[in-house]
């Protein structure tokens, strides 16, 4: 038997019915947001992803999906979607000042040649949200009250922003060699001991050696007062609505396009007993112009939609009611199946849903799928009910049976609405 890849999953039953209503609640948050939804292609060129995400990044190093197409050229299966996002603007040409700001969301599938473990495959749903054309702080305000707005709509309500601001210019340049001198006194993994060399920034972003950082130099010490009093107003204005911020002076994000603030939402999660990150993202506004474009700041974040739903299900917390279906049709004898059909075309033309006894059950069984897939009627229609013109409905909830005469059957199912 041919099975699905490893680090993949199939969706189906109740847990589509989750994707499908989370993806209806987000594109009705972007709404209110006016953010427009988007779509790039599934694979692009493996250079979009090695100058953007950066090739000393684990993504880039270790977890693409790269091949080669007929022609050589070697392209890449998408491991996020900000870069694509960024060539899509560019070679579109939609970063005229008439367009600005521009403000996009995109629900699409990246891949990941990582170890499967619960919450990471290697093929995931994730939503992504770019802002391109605004560097005013208000813009990164809303992005991450988006963010949080997103996990409260769907019950998350425990959750904090842990926040930092990423220094950048001169100052980058003398805290990062800080940061070599007090990282090089410390027993690192081999990762590390190559990042030191090659870009000491993403050290910290390491999971092995999190718990040795306590007593490295922060960030803050070394910005500017304008970048200072930038991420001052970005804490001000977040806890202005609501949002708990918790400055994180290690966080850095795991890829190399980040400059300035970087965030990531952390959630209660009852199954650990302790808060777990759920989604993240900051500002890149040098992304756009290094991959050969105009100079245009910009801020995002990313967030699996699996990781949404297995935290909703750690918190007990569903999106969805089981399905039900408005009319099981029953017929009883040869003569009467085409009144099956007659009748669902009806009831659906009237937006009622409804199935038929396709596998021709006899009545105990027929009703036994009816109570399976939940119908809340059972619609019997046996000779008698042909030569009376009427339908014998039994409603599953009341438990009363009643005839009704053929056509004043939507009568009946408009009003149970």
């Amino acid at each position: 038997m041919i099975t699905k890849p490893r680090g993949t999953v199939d969706i189906y039953d109740k847990k589509m019915r989750e994707y499908v209503a989370l993806k209806m609640i987000i594109r009705n948050i972007m709404d209110l947001y006016n953010y427009d939804e988007i779509e790039t292609p599934i694979f692009e060129s493996n250079d979009l992803f090695s100058r953007a995400v950066g090739t000393e990044t684990d993504i880039v190093a270790k977890e693409m999906f790269v091949f080669e197409d007929k022609k050589g050229r070697k392209m890449a299966l998408r491991p996020e979607g900000t870069a694509p996002t960024v060539r899509m603007v560019l070679e579109n040409k939609l970063y005229t000042p008439d367009n600005l700001p521009l403000k996009m969301f995109y629900l699409g599938q990246m891949f990941r040649y990582e170890r499967p473990q619960n919450g990471r495959q290697r093929q995931f749903n994730q939503l992504g949200v770019e802002v391109f054309g605004t560097d005013n702080y208000l813009t990164d305000v809303e992005v991450i009250s988006l963010a949080v707005a997103i996990l409260k709509q769907i019950g998350i309500d425990e959750v904090a922003c842990h926040i930092n601001y990423l220094v950048s210019g001169p100052e980058r340049e003398k805290y990062i060699t800080n940061l070599k001198k007090e990282l090089q006194a410390l027993t690192l993994c081999d990762d590390c001991q190559k990042r030191l060399t090659n870009n000491p920034l993403r050290v910290l972003d390491c999971k092995v050696d999190a718990d040795k950082f306590g007593k490295i130099t922060h960030m803050q010490d070394f910005l500017t007062p304008e970048n200072d009093a930038k991420f001052k107003h970005i804490i001000k204005s977040l806890e202005q609505i609501g949002i708990k911020c918790v400055i994180d002076p290690l966080l850095v994000r795991g890829l190399d396009y980040y400059t300035g603030v970087v965030f990531e939402i952390k959630a209660k999660d009852n199954a650990i007993g302790a808060q777990s990150t759920i989604l993240g993202g900051g500002r890149y506004n040098k992304l756009v112009e290094e991959l050969g474009g105009v100079a245009l700041p910009a801020i995002g974040f990313g967030v699996g939609l699996e990781r949404v739903l297995l935290t909703l299900e750690a918190n007990n917390i569903s999106l969805t009611n089981p399905k039900t279906v408005d009319a099981f049709i029953l017929t009883i004898g040869d003569k009467t199946k085409n009144s099956a059909t007659l009748v669902s075309s009806i009831l659906r033309a009237a937006g009622i849903s409804c199935e038929i006894n396709h596998l021709d059950k006899n009545i105990k069984s027929a009703f036994k799928v009816a109570e399976r897939i939940n119908a809340k009627n059972i619609l019997l229609i046996g000779e008698e009910e042909l030569k009376n013109n009427v339908i014998t409905i039994k409603n599953q909830v009341t438990k009363i049976e009643e005839k009704i005469a053929f056509d004043k059957l939507l009568d009946y199912f408009n009003a149970e609405q």
